[in-house]
């Protein structure tokens, strides 16, 4: 027992020598799984009743037990330096509760938090500290560094922090040894990073003092053998809301995010009269969110509301490397201002290290290194390859690795530190040329992608552009602040297929207009596609007259150049629109037109399109074994194709039509393999669908709560998407429920506010749910002589979708 470092370390070896989980002995002992967990990372000191139990159901020996409780209900009174914080610690639970766990590991000897200035290492270092006092009996010593700036002079910091003292016999480096061999102690050695020099001393040390655990704070590894890394992370900060968007915040939505926490409680120290309350929670918010949730750079701004509302610190954010001017006087002289910090580890780079920080600036949300080459060092002006410098720069922890969606590692800025190094480009004066290269690296891979989001590369190429938003985004806005038409609507042509499958439909509408309103030199072809574009993406924002507008012209300009292949593209689009309309035999011959061509130029993506164009069309029709026919041959194309999109449209179809033939478990068997293949996707319009259908599904074979389920998931998702028609079909499933089950007030309500719907817009159903709901609606309406249902139906005409929809939800 002696062997173990805290008792909620003895615990866990305990329970996994008799193989028990976390909960076998929670259920044993009475207590909650969570109880368990807490006692085992020591985030709780046991009751002595809950001791007793645990020693009974962990078979302590009897002559142990007597020591077991001992050691449950042991107070910290370690020996220590440590010094008591002037503020609480916020929102680092998780992060302290794991480091405590790293520190009580048997095997684990050093543990080094890692992270960029500003994010708390040293007082989350602190924290952890104090909390183990009670597992280091001989002692928790905190050494700090940053004042020292030689390597040799780390050894005697240490030994002076200890009281340990050279005598005559005996260097430094062996009383010390001496001193710590048979100790059970654990050293907090702060701001390591410009002594790594000493790291070799620090080795000596651990190698030679078996029971000396060490947690340190840098800004990069030590890269000792054995060293266990942590980075620290920013804090948790609510999420910006879309630019088109108003989305407001209250206080105590706000309140419950540590970053919000944090700029509160620093406020109200320096501006007691300072509160945070609905009408300014989203602009501090904001300010938490714009400062990406760095524990310094909240500090410091938080302070200024003594001067500044957070309205106004928040309209002076766009500066805020010059804002933040001042700091707590006893800070290190490095921390007192963000700018400061910053500028403290840009000054330990080498030369080409500064140059390669300033010129990565220019990315927005990071890079690959490939990216890194071709921008930073197309010219070979480097003086150090591009992967060593990224790696130095990641290793001072000015730089962060991030994997993503693709599976590749991007190399990253905190936006703080990088506005820091875009004055640095600017100072360089190689800020025109190195934007140059950027716009034009991400054009040629926006143009790159584009031609390969329609095959069997389709999802690695989505999952690339998903990656890379942040960085396409802020080409486009260049090109159109730049008044750079030509290349933004080649932009906007490219990106318009990944903003429609990876349902990003707001903001890709938003990209689109701004490029097709912009006036100057441009080619033909290139607006034709972007329009092209605009009116996939309004028809996935239910916007009919918007999208045949911008199809039609695009089938104009096609025409006019003589671009085969862009003809039938557009055709496809003004095919849907006139069929979305109810007009399905002019999409026939609009949708065989295009087959036509696509034929002509033997592309099989077109081919297959086609062929499912003409299929929906069938089934609306009312001939599904048409449809069903049409469908597997598209289907067949798009497996051959490895078109995970297309094979998701045509199962969903092919689930419609056997749905419609009364083969229900076959159509549940496609439907779930075609929402599955939209989750891939990360497709959530067609989530959204899928779902609705699978609702319809259910209400045919009588499993009501299925079809509640999906329908209300269906509507969730839409109302998120902002699509009205999928609000009103899924709120229509909602009220044939209601119906099936025997709510006919309620359903009375909801088929009132689908009807409003229904009278300034199209209902598209298939024609199997059309049937279904006009029984339905029909059923409702002859219970029209009830007053309660007469009610119902006039209150849900008066109802906006929105509130149909928390209706239904309720």
């Amino acid at each position: 027992m002696s062997d173990d470092v805290s008792f909620g370390h003895l615990v866990r070896r305990l329970r996994r020598s008799a193989d028990l989980t976390q909960r076998d002995l929670a259920s044993s002992v009475g207590y909650s799984v969570v109880t368990i967990r807490k006692v085992e990372s020591d985030e709780r000191r046991p009751s002595r009743d809950l001791a007793d139990r645990l020693a009974q159901c962990l078979h302590v020996a009897p002559e142990e037990r007597q020591a077991f409780l001992a050691l449950a209900r042991a107070l910290p009174t370690a020996l220590t330096n440590l010094t008591t914080p002037l503020t609480r610690l916020i929102g680092r639970a998780r992060e302290a509760a794991a480091i405590r766990g790293l520190l009580t590991e048997r095997e684990t000897r050093l543990v080094t938090l890692v992270g960029p200035p500003g994010i708390g290492k040293t007082r989350l270092s602190l924290q952890v500290a104090t909390d183990l006092l009670v597992a280091f009996p001989h002692g928790v010593f905190a050494v700090a560094l940053g004042p020292i700036s030689d390597p040799a002079l780390v050894t005697p910091t240490i030994a002076k922090t200890l009281g340990v003292k050279e005598s005559a016999a005996q260097s430094l480096v062996d009383c010390l040894i001496d001193y710590l061999r048979d100790r059970r102690l654990l050293l907090l050695i702060d701001n390591v990073e410009h002594m790594l020099a000493a790291a070799p001393d620090i080795a000596q040390l651990l190698t030679s003092c078996p029971t000396l655990k060490i947690l340190a704070t840098s800004r990069q590894p030590l890269h000792l053998r054995g060293e266990q890394l942590y980075a620290v992370p920013a804090l948790a900060v609510p999420a910006l809301p879309p630019l088109d968007r108003d989305q407001g915040i209250t206080a105590d939505a706000a309140s419950r995010y540590p970053a919000v926490e944090l700029f509160v409680e620093r406020a109200q120290a320096a501006d007691r009269g300072f509160h945070i309350t609905d009408a300014n929670a989203a602009d501090v918010a904001a300010i938490c969110a714009n400062l990406e949730g760095i524990p310094l750079a909240i500090e410091l701004v938080a302070a200024r509301v003594k001067l500044l509302a957070p309205q106004a610190l928040l309209g002076r954010l766009d500066s805020r490397l010059t804002l933040l001017t001042g700091g707590p006087r006893d800070l290190p002289e490095r921390q007192q201002t963000l700018r400061g910090t910053i500028d403290w580890s840009y000054q330990l780079l080498s030369p080409g290290e500064q140059a390669l920080f300033a010129r990565l600036a220019v990315f927005i949300g990071g890079c690959l290194p490939e990216a890194a080459e071709i921008v930073a060092n197309a010219d070979n002006s480097l003086p150090i390859p591009v992967l060593d410098g990224i790696q130095a720069l990641t290793d001072q922890n000015l730089l962060r690795q991030e994997q993503r969606v693709d599976g590749e590692r991007y190399a990253v800025f905190f936006e703080t530190i990088r506005e820091f190094a875009l004055e640095r480009l600017l100072e360089r004066g190689e800020a025109d040329t190195i934007r140059e290269r950027y716009t034009a690296y991400y054009l040629r891979l926006a143009e790159t992608a584009s031609q390969h989001l329609t095959g069997r590369e389709q999802e690695a190429w989505l999952d690339r552009l998903e990656a890379e938003h942040n960085n396409l985004r802020a080409v486009i806005e260049h090109h159109i602040q730049h008044a750079g038409c030509e290349p933004a609507l080649r932009m906007v042509a490219a990106l318009w297929r990944f903003w429609h499958v990876r349902a990003h439909q707001t903001e890709g509408g938003r990209w689109i207009s701004l490029a097709l309103a912009m006036e100057g030199e441009h080619e033909v072809l290139s607006r034709a596609q972007a329009l092209n574009g605009a009116g996939w993406i309004a028809q996935d924002q239910s916007d009919p007259s918007q999208a045949l507008a911008a199809f039609s012209e695009s089938l104009r300009l096609c025409r006019l150049i003589g671009d085969t292949r862009g003809t039938a593209e557009a055709l496809h689009g003004v095919g849907g629109q006139i069929q979305a309309s109810g007009d399905d035999p002019e999409a026939v011959a609009l949708f065989s037109e295009s087959l036509d061509l696509y034929r002509q130029l033997g592309d099989q993506e077109g081919i297959a399109w086609s062929l499912d164009h003409l299929g929906y069309a069938a089934l609306y029709l009312d001939d599904p074994d048409k449809a069903m026919s049409l469908f597997e041959e598209s289907s067949r194309l798009f497996t051959d194709l490895e078109h995970t999109w297309g094979m998701a449209i045509s199962l969903h179809h092919q689930g419609l039509t056997l749905m419609a033939r009364g083969e229900h478990q076959l159509a549940l068997h496609r439907l779930t393999e075609g929402l599955a293949r939209f989750e891939e996707l990360g497709n959530s319009w067609g989530v959204g669908q899928s779902q609705c259908h699978l609702g319809h599904l259910a209400l045919l074979v009588s499993d009501h709560p299925s079809a509640l389920d999906n329908f209300r998931r269906s509507l969730s998702l839409s109302q998120i998407e902002e699509d009205r028609s999928a609000m009103a079909r899924s709120l229509a499933g909602l009220a044939s429920v209601a119906v099936a089950q025997g709510q006919v007030t309620r359903a009375a309500t909801l088929f009132g506010a689908v009807e409003t719907f229904a009278e300034e817009h199209v209902l598209r159903l298939t024609p199997l749910e059309s049937t279904v709901h006009q029984r339905d609606v029909e059923q409702v309406k002859a219970r029209l002589s009830d007053s309660g249902v007469v009610s119902a139906w006039s209150s849900g005409r008066c109802m906006t979708l929105g509130q149909a929809a928390a209706f239904a939800m309720a």
